[in-house]
């Protein structure tokens, strides 16, 4: 039995992608996500200030990769 991934893996992944400025098909192709749910991640991300978005290219912020280094930290604790 295949388990869903959690919000959070999900916003680490696309966050972790992000790195580097990247394309909407590109994130979902990576991230494994459809269109309503990439978009639905990215405004999210977005108003959080975690990704910024410069009309066609997505990139992590310095607030998202704060993030990335505390997930990492708990799931690197916690397995």
């Amino acid at each position: 039995m295949k388990l869903r991934r959690t919000a959070y893996e999900i916003v680490w992944k696309i966050l972790d992608y992000c790195k580097e400025p990247r394309r909407l098909t590109r994130i979902m192709q990576s991230c494994n996500l459809n269109t309503p749910t990439a978009k639905k991640y990215l405004d999210l991300l977005i108003l959080r200030n975690m990704l910024s978005n410069n009309g066609e290219y997505y990139k992590t912020t310095l607030d998202g990769l704060k993030y990335l280094e505390l997930i990492e930290e708990v799931y690197l604790k916690l397995f």
